[in-house]
């Protein structure tokens, strides 16, 4: 009973601690020429894996102007969705911005520079508050950029640290005033990311000064850039005290992440509990594709680490690396979204090809290699109509640029055009072009990326169909 009160007592005022902290953040914006467009306000859901988390979506309205209202703790990193472009900003609690985009003409934009290659960007500016910590980001950034720009020569010949000196000095009396505490911590550890990527100091000097005792920052984009650096392939190749088979005894044997844990800790560099799950964690991210590692027992281990560390922070970043890993993986059912063929009829993906395997292509019509392969796509719907179903997506920007490809090339499989639908590239992860995925007869994601229809997919789909059949005759 004492326990039971206990903790209500601390749960009730840790809830008014968090409740007297203001942690609303507004974002307005104006966007001339981008009305009616859907805008997406995304973050990332931790700086290990980096996967992309939605805060919010809205229609810009007919006078090019739109909100986002969202709460955060912390200082956070924010970026914007539109179209192919992305750009972002670094928001604070308590804290109500406002935002001017330079106008866009977006019925003159031309989508074939690539803009996988060449992403578009649209410029914005941070009207209020004026003295942000986005400004003073911006002006060190410019400061060092400059100096690393006029300096890289020297910086990689002589190895030497006192070459940063000079600029650091400066660097010191331009932003002495920021008292800003996310800054202050971005200012520290952007010093010592480029530190230690220009090898200007020891490996364990670096840790000693920068990580070692020191609280993580989960949030602050710098210090994990530090850290993803110096512990990118740390528990594989840089350890002098963990070796690659007790790595794979623990994982493959014991199957333990309090083994793993204990492994770890050999390393006198990760005698902290908290610094070692969280090396852990990237560590067991890399394991899970690699083949000296049983893939059920890493996920046996991060579903481990998602269910009972006791660092929060870690729990959601196992989580997301869960979930990273089995995204569109074999079994995984594939999105439902609804697509236009050029007689202007809806498509519903996967319903409408249930039954057969889908093979789904994303394409465009300045993607050279997307036409080559449309003979070749012939001749697979042509040879296996019978049990598969070809999907051709144009991802033009303007309809008609589809319908005038279509009309040249009088394909014998369907396709469609995805109507300005960016979330569905997003969705169906399309990062360059053509990009092909195979979907099951039951709607499930079976290869992604699949093979091209100009490699070997001919040969992987026999034996698809192969197994399928021997399957089949075996059932009772």
């Amino acid at each position: 009973m004492i326990r039971l009160f206990t903790f209500l007592f601390l749960t009730f005022f840790t809830l008014q601690a968090f409740a007297s902290v203001n942690t609303a953040i507004v974002v307005n914006g104006s966007f001339p020429g981008a009305q009616g467009k859907e805008i997406r306000l995304m973050k990332y859901g931790d700086q290990i894996t980096y996967r992309e988390i939605e805060i919010g979506s809205t229609i810009i309205d007919e006078s090019g102007r739109f909100q986002f209202a969202f709460e955060s703790i912390d200082p956070i990193y924010v970026f914007f969705r539109i179209d192919h472009a992305r750009m972002g900003l670094f928001a604070q609690p308590d804290s109500n911005y406002l935002l001017e985009f330079e106008p866009v003409d977006f019925t003159t934009l031309d989508d074939k520079n690539n803009p996988y290659l060449n992403p578009l960007y649209f410029s914005f500016r941070i009207l209020r508050p004026q003295n942000d910590i986005n400004k003073y980001i911006s002006e060190l950034e410019d400061v060092l950029y400059d100096f690393l720009s006029d300096n890289f020569s020297l910086i990689y010949k002589s190895r030497n640290p006192a070459i940063f000196k000079p600029i650091k000095d400066k660097t010191d009396s331009l932003f002495a005033h920021v008292e800003n505490d996310f800054f202050r911590n971005y200012y520290r550890y952007l010093y010592a990311y480029y530190m230690q990527v220009s090898n200007l100091m020891s490996f364990n000097d670096m840790v000693s000064e920068y990580l070692l005792n020191q609280e993580i920052l989960y949030h602050n984009s710098q210090y994990m850039n530090l850290f993803n650096t110096v512990f990118d392939t740390y528990i594989f190749a840089g350890s002098r005290s963990i070796t690659l088979s007790d790595l794979r005894h623990t994982v493959n044997n014991l199957n333990s992440y309090h083994a793993l844990m204990d492994s770890l800790g050999k390393d006198t560099i990760l005698r902290n509990e908290v610094l070692r799950e969280l090396v852990m964690l990237k560590g067991l991210q890399d394991m899970y594709d690699n083949p000296d590692y049983r893939k059920a027992n890493v996920e046996d281990i991060l579903t481990y680490v998602k269910e009972n560390s006791k660092f929060p922070h870690h729990r959601y970043i196992a989580g997301n690396i869960l979930h990273s890993k089995k995204y569109f993986a074999p079994g995984y059912p594939a999105p439902s979204f609804e697509v236009v063929d050029r007689s202007g009829d809806t498509l519903r993906v996967p319903d409408d090809f249930k039954g057969k395997y889908l093979y789904l292509g994303f394409w465009a019509s300045w993607c050279e290699t997307c036409l080559l392969d449309f003979v070749a796509m012939n001749a697979l719907q042509d040879h296996y109509g019978e049990n598969l179903s070809i999907l051709g997506i144009s991802t033009d920007r303007h309809f008609p640029e589809y319908t005038s490809v279509m009309e040249k090339q009088d394909p014998h499989w369907k396709t469609a055009h995805f109507k300005g639908n960016y979330r569905l590239l997003d969705t169906y992860m399309v990062k360059s072009l053509p990009t092909y995925i195979l979907i099951s007869p039951e709607g499930k994601i079976l290869s992604y990326p699949a093979l091209g229809p100009s490699e070997d997919f001919a040969t992987n789909f026999d034996r698809l169909l192969y197994l399928e059949q021997r399957r089949r005759s075996q059932e009772p």
